[in-house]
Formats: structure tokens, sequence, C-alpha cells
């Protein structure tokens, strides 16, 4: 047997996640969250640097930056408002320094946040000098840590709120990863959880599948506008036709030949549930059960949107490795391939290759995939977590002015 499968620990049943012991950080607004983060977060990408220089060498803060732009208009100025927001008040968030560039914006947001003893400000330009913004911030940072001191405390299963994503494609994440990562989903849906799942362009050619797996007709008449409305964004008469684009180079050396052999391989990791909700980009869900987000294809982006809408931990399907991930939304990578496992063996977190080759059942798989995120969820870092793996990216709809 080849060095990079391994056996399943027995210590414990993992088949079933409902009788598992959870841990997480309650929030006052009744979310749980599985990490207790102090972020530093730049609203604009000309204080970047400084929340850089502020986390440096310090693993009690987090750098939240994504080169935002001044000048927005005004549906993209709402869309990184909301971005502030969420970050800010994340479940795997305890406290908060917000950087900006004048005083003026600062002010703005003390007024339209919600009020919390969590969330510091600083901005750059009312230092007196680069020195002092550093240190003014750092003293803020460890004034914080002070105050979000939280343990950990027995939740239900019910409580996890998840982002599902897919990268690298081929055929063995099309039998394997995706939809062994929809058998934990539906477990979690039954179960009262909340699942979340993206990239409106990947349902493309799978639209048919929405006529048996929404929650009402508003529902799917929604999820298909979606759909109808990134295949006109990609079409010829934009200079891209996504139909002639997808799959991508890499997906036919995979094995997959169509978009829609691309597209049902990505569904499958949804499960067998009903969509409950389609929301916007980053929309915060508000109820359980598996809902439908709109956001661009690039993992960062939809990564990002999953995050705001208050995902706390993301599962990553995938055939060719991919290096994406999110700081405040750990990403657990789920794989299959034999080759992508022996090439990329300290980059995965869950080695599905023994269901994959037919010498693991379904439940196995099952076993193998909650255990690592039961550990993970209650501290264990995730693979994407030690690299710090991940961007910060927005839909934007609009060039800035």
């Amino acid at each position: 047997m080849s060095t990079y499968i391994t056996a399943l620990e027995n210590e414990k049943d993992y088949s079933n996640p409902e009788n598992l012991v959870w841990r997480g950080y309650r929030r006052n607004d009744g979310r749980v969250g599985c990490r207790n983060h102090l972020v530093v977060l730049s609203t604009v990408a000309l204080t970047d640097r400084l929340a850089q220089e502020i986390c440096a060498n310090n693993e009690l803060f987090v750098p939240v930056t994504g080169a935002f732009s001044r000048g927005l208009q005004q549906q993209d100025e709402k869309i990184l408002e909301n971005f502030i927001e969420a970050v800010v008040f994340h479940p795997n968030v305890g406290g908060a320094l917000i950087l900006t560039h004048d005083r003026q914006y600062m002010e703005k947001l003390k007024a339209s946040l919600p009020a919390s003893n969590n969330i510091k400000f600083l901005s750059f330009m009312s230092c007196a000098g680069r020195e002092q913004a550093v240190e003014a911030g750092r003293i803020a940072g460890l004034e914080l840590s002070r105050q979000i001191k939280l343990e950990r405390q027995s939740i239900s299963f019910s409580d996890l709120c998840i982002a599902l994503e897919c990268g690298g494609s081929d055929v063995s994440s099309s039998i394997c990863s995706n939809p062994m990562i929809g058998v934990f989903s539906d477990r979690l849906a039954h179960a009262g959880g909340s699942i979340i799942v993206s990239e409106t362009a990947e349902f493309i050619g799978a639209e048919a599948i929405f006529n048996e797996r929404c929650s009402d007709n508003q529902v799917k008449k929604s999820i298909l506008n979606y759909i109808r409305k990134r295949e006109r964004l990609m079409s010829r008469d934009a200079g891209k036709d996504y139909r002639g684009t997808n799959p991508t180079n890499e997906n036919i050396e995979g094995g997959l030949t169509t978009l829609i052999e691309k597209s049902m391989g990505a569904v499958s990791k949804t499960g067998t549930s009903k969509f409950v909700s389609a929301i916007g980009f980053g929309e915060r869900v508000d109820k359980a059960g598996l809902h439908f987000m709109d956001t661009p294809f690039f993992s960062p982006v939809s990564l990002t949107g999953m995050m705001m809408a208050g995902c706390t931990i993301g599962l990553f399907a995938m055939g060719v490795y991919n290096p994406s991930g999110n700081m405040l939304c750990p990403t657990i990578k789920i794989c299959g391939n034999p080759k992508t496992l022996q090439q990329w063996s300290g980059e995965i977190d869950v080695d599905l290759s023994l269901y994959f080759l037919g010498q693991e059942t379904q439940t196995q798989a099952l076993s193998r995939i909650t255990k690592e995120i039961n550990l993970i969820f209650g501290g264990k870092p995730s693979i994407a977590e030690k690299n710090k793996e991940g961007q910060f990216m927005l839909a934007r709809s609009l060039e800035a002015l």
C-alpha cells in the first residue's frame, strides 16, 4: 500500500456526527464560531501595509486586507460596507481593530456599525508618522486581546454553518470527494444546520436539477435567474463564451469532457436536500438548511462571500490541487485522487483515496471526513490555516469612479 494512504483510526465512531462532542464559541447573537480571532481589518488598500506591520510576528492578530478601492459606485460600496460588518461580527471573530486612512471615514464607520466593546478604530492619517501608527495599532490590539478571552462550550451539531467549495475538478472529485461532501451536507441539513453553496457558473448545464430540489417555486425561479444572469455576463456578446471555455485545460486533463459533466460533479456536493433560499453575494443566511449564493466562480471570491454569510468552516473538494482558503473560515481540503495525494501529500486534510479505489465503504469515508471536521472545528488548525492561505476578494459590478 502506498505511503499516502492511511487507515482510519478506530478509537471513536465518527460515522454519526450528531453523536460527537462539538465545542465552539457562542456569540451574543446566538451564532457559534470555531475560532476566537482578533482581526486587524484594513478598509482600503492604503492601509493594507499598516495592517500587515501591526500583525507582524504576533500570532494573536489576523490581518484582513483586500486592496479595497476608494470611489466605489453605490452597489459596490454597499458590498464593502457589508464586508466590514460581516468580518467584525463574524462568529469566528472575538474582536476587531478597524483601520481607516482618514478620520472622516473612521467616524462614518463608528456611526454606522453596531456599538461593541470588542471593536477599536485607528485612522492612519491621524497618527504622527508610520512608526506611531504601527505602535498605536499594536497597543490597541493587545488591549482587545485582554477583552476577548472566551471559553469553548458544548454546542449542537446543528449549530454548524458550512461553506461548500470545489476546485481543480476531475473524475475523482466528480465521483468521490464532491459526492461524499454531499453525504455530510445532507446529515447537517437533516440535523437543522446551515449549508451554503456558491459559484453560480458551476451550475450552468445542471439547471434541470432545480426542478425537483427547491423548497418552493420562488426559490427555483431565483436560482435560475441567477444562473441566466451569469451566463449572459459570460456570453459571446461580452467577449467570452463560458460554454466554450469550460471545462478548463486541467479539467479536461483530469478526464472531464463536457460542461454538464463538470457541473453535475460540482452540484453533487450539495447532496440531496432541498434549497431553502437563493441569496445575493455575501448576504447573511437567516434560517437553517441548504442555501444557494450567487457569486463569481473564482474560489477566493466565492469563499469570501460565504464567509460573509456566516459560514464558520469550509469543505473544499478537489481533484487537482488548489491552494485556495479563507483565514476567517477554516478550509478543509478533501481529495480522493491518488496522484494529487502523492504530489501534495502535506497539503490535503482528508485523504479519500481508499474510497476512490474501492477499498473503503461510504460509511468509512464519511467517518474520515467527519473526524477531521470535528477536530478542526474544535481547534486543530487546518492545513490552509497553517499555510495562511486565502485572500479576501469582493465581487465587483462597476468600475470605481
